[in-house]
């Protein structure tokens, strides 16, 4: 069952949206954009420790989406993923989904050594989760899902593929 988003998080991801679905900002504008919404709901949360952290998180995945999709050099993609590292991960699936992402812009930029380094973890991980037998189904499904797109990145990765 799907719980109910509370206002605070619909306007948050009505704010994400409108800068990520934005046409008139470049890279730099939309930092700015959600560096001010990182500040505003960050406030908002007040001694609410789960909702800064959590806030600030998502923040900066959505700066590490924001630089594969604009192009960014390596060294700005290798800084906000560094920043994703000191706030961690809400979970499997975003340190996952995250990660993925990273090593796209490290592939994008030439940085193959850099991207294997961190995709050939989440493949053991994977390979090691559906090697349990008892592991559950919705864990296995979410394991083979990943372990098919992970290998992807990494054979590219291996074959020097910038794209």
């Amino acid at each position: 069952m799907l719980r109910k988003l509370e206002p605070e998080e619909i306007a948050f991801i009505e704010r994400i949206n409108a800068v990520f679905l934005s046409e008139e900002l470049d890279f730099e504008e939309a930092v700015r954009e959600y560096r001010r919404i990182e500040e505003e709901f960050v406030e908002r949360a007040g001694d609410n420790e789960h909702h800064v952290v959590e806030t600030r998180r998502r923040i900066t995945e959505w700066l590490l989406s924001e630089a594969l999709r604009d192009e960014q050099p390596h060294e700005v993609c290798r800084e906000i993923w560094h920043e994703l590292l000191e706030r961690g991960f809400s979970g499997i699936e975003n340190r996952h989904w995250m990660s993925g992402i990273y090593a796209r812009c490290c592939q994008m930029n030439g940085e193959f050594e850099a991207g294997l380094a961190v995709i050939e973890p989440l493949i053991a991980e994977a390979e090691q989760g559906l090697a349990d037998p008892t592991l559950p189904p919705n864990p296995r499904a979410f394991y083979e899902q990943e372990l098919t797109r992970d290998c992807k990145i990494r054979d590219e990765l291996k074959a020097g593929i910038r794209g």
